[in-house]
């Protein structure tokens, strides 16, 4: 009961916050770069915080809508439960270490039903046991090098839908240079096709949302991604706390569907920060920051 009340509490403040026209949605539940989990309308880049954060940076968010939620802490590797209202619990060590290469775990994502995958930074799937933290080991997948860690030059995202993985990455420079593209992961078959990814890019969270796939930048971006296509529109923009020749201190590295309280969400209404254009490269040197994911 008290967990609702809160909830209830911070959908009431994003009501007000957000001001006429907020229920455009969809709402999502969301973990940032700062570690901070919450609810984000998609509408208009709203942000209700709740809880008082994870310690580390997450490795992004996992789990069915309705929750719980998952995350892989960044610096300890230990597999964390978070609940709707914004509680966490150490679940159990995933004995991958921190989020650097080759064999950290570089990123997590779930199907609809919460089945959890991890992917490390040698490119090797993981299921993972939302239970224990145990991590079953896959294959390794037919997927482009990454660097062996996050230094501001290379971009990710994972999320799924109800049969697939969808798998974002981006290298800004280097010998591993790669422009935006998204691939599509059978879990099943652990097979992979690709595309590029067509106007989104510093893509650094994503998530299934309301039977689209939806992508978050580095820059405040949201996009609305079709992964049989490459093609991204811009359909509104948040606060990620960008700072000059900084990381994005709010930038969301996942999202999921949260309960809309008054009936069924709907596809998000373009800003007019979002009719604008679409997002073009920061300015900040891509080598200036450092973070565990």
């Amino acid at each position: 009961m008290k967990r609702l009340f809160r909830m209830t509490i911070a959908l009431a403040a994003l009501l007000v916050t957000g001001a006429s026209g907020i229920f455009a949605c969809p709402l999502v539940f969301v973990t940032n770069f700062s570690g901070q989990f919450g609810i984000l309308d998609l509408a208009n880049g709203v942000f209700v915080p709740l809880g008082k954060g994870l310690p580390n940076t997450p490795d992004g968010i996992a789990g069915a809508p309705g929750g719980p939620y998952y995350t892989v802490d960044g610096v300890t590797g230990h597999l964390i439960r978070i609940t709707r209202d914004g509680g966490f619990t150490d679940v159990g060590d995933t004995r991958t270490g921190p989020n650097v290469g080759p064999t950290g775990v570089s990123l997590v994502g779930a199907l609809l039903d919460g089945t959890m995958y991890a992917l490390d930074f040698s490119n090797r799937l993981y299921k993972v046991n939302t239970n224990t933290g145990y991590l079953t080991a896959m294959q390794v997948l037919s997927l482009p090098p990454q660097e062996m860690e996050y230094i501001g030059n290379m971009f990710t995202s994972l999320t799924g839908d109800g049969a697939n993985l969808y798998y974002t990455l981006e290298i800004a420079e280097g010998k591993r240079k790669l422009a935006p593209t998204i691939f599509t992961i059978d879990p099943v078959k652990q097979t992979v096709t690709s595309k590029p990814l067509k106007t989104a890019s510093i893509v650094i969270g994503s998530g299934w949302i309301n039977g689209g796939l939806y992508l978050f930048g580095a820059g405040g971006e949201v996009w609305r991604a079709n992964p049989a296509t490459g093609d991204a529109e811009l359909v509104s923009k948040y606060d990620s706390g960008s700072i000059p020749d900084g990381p994005p201190l709010t930038g969301i590295f996942g999202a999921v569907n949260a309960p809309d309280p008054f009936g069924a969400a709907q596809p998000p209404v373009k800003t007019p920060e979002a009719r604008e254009g679409q997002s073009h490269r920061q300015n900040w040197p891509a080598r200036h920051w450092v973070h565990p994911r």
